[in-house]
């Protein structure tokens, strides 16, 4: 799938060239997905989605430290504005609301680059290894599983070797029931953050919609593609006596223009908590339906 924006296509082609010139003979590969590769990626809203995989897992830390200060720098220089779209760099004049962005960037939530060494991952055992914090959240609560889909599906190779062809297609069982944690984290922060700003609280609750139907495609073995063609999906699966889908396609309309919205506080919350019926009633559908096939 090919980078449809020329700015950010020349962004990533430098970040890859200069990497690989500061550290040679240590980058594996080098693997671009998401919004970014499917034609959905929208300067100053959008934020950019890397796993980089490396040989030697003590520079994972400085290599993370690296692409994150060369990324501001060149976000200056191609203007693409992910310092202010990318969780890891959102800086807000309230103390209590960098603190969540903070915590969200932790539990991977809009972080740019993952940096892994290579005898640490297991593609075919969808485990992360010789990492605690990493390997205690990849076998608890955090899908691999779909993280992987999502490099199957949508990655493009940057530099180095093509992990999308050892990415198995089949997944296991428990995978697929981690992976709905992701839209009732997404939702939980949305809650958390209203409070301070209602703005970001929506647009984590638009989110965690497609979320959601990332996790039930995934769960239904399906390929995952743009927002638009999996809510189409979706909407195809299940009908409108089972998911409300008029909410579905009303986010999707959200997505566009959340930025240039006037929202009242009540209109915010009332959207949150159809979201919230919305992900809880798509979750329990899919079970039904998993459990009849």
């Amino acid at each position: 799938m090919p980078i449809l924006n020329k700015n950010l296509k020349q962004f990533m082609e430098e970040m890859v060239s200069q990497l690989v010139k500061e550290y040679p003979n240590e980058i594996v590969s080098f693997v671009l997905f998401g919004s970014a590769t499917t034609g959905e990626w929208i300067r100053g809203k959008s934020d950019i989605d890397c796993i980089v995989i490396i040989r030697n897992k003590k520079l994972c830390k400085e290599i993370e430290n690296y692409l994150n200060k060369l990324l501001l720098l060149l976000d200056v220089k191609y203007d693409l504005k992910l310092s202010e779209t990318c969780t890891s760099y959102k800086k807000t004049d309230n103390l209590a609301l960098d603190l969540i962005f903070k915590t969200e960037n932790k539990m991977m939530f809009g972080q740019p680059f993952y940096v892994v060494a290579q005898d640490q991952l297991d593609l075919k055992g969808f485990k992360i290894r010789k990492d605690l914090k990493m390997e205690i959240g990849t076998r608890t609560i955090a899908s691999l599983g779909l993280f992987l889909q999502r490099i199957k599906n949508t990655g493009i190779i940057l530099y180095g070797k093509d992990i999308r062809k050892e990415i198995p297609k089949s997944v296991p069982t428990i995978e697929k029931v981690k992976a709905s944690f992701n839209a009732m984290l997404l939702l939980m922060m949305s809650f958390i953050i209203f409070p301070y700003s209602p703005k970001s609280a929506f647009s984590h609750a638009v989110k965690a919609n497609f979320w959601a139907c990332d996790d039930v495609l995934f769960a239904l073995d399906k390929p995952l593609s743009t927002t638009k063609q999996e809510i189409q999906e979706i909407c195809s699966i299940f009908g409108k006596s089972e998911i409300d889908s008029d909410h579905l396609m009303l986010s999707l309309e959200y997505k566009k223009t959340k930025d240039d919205m006037k929202m009242k506080k009540i209109f915010v919350l009332q959207y949150m908590l159809k979201s919230t019926k919305f992900v809880y009633g798509l979750y329990a559908i899919t079970l039904r339906k998993l459990f009849t096939l």
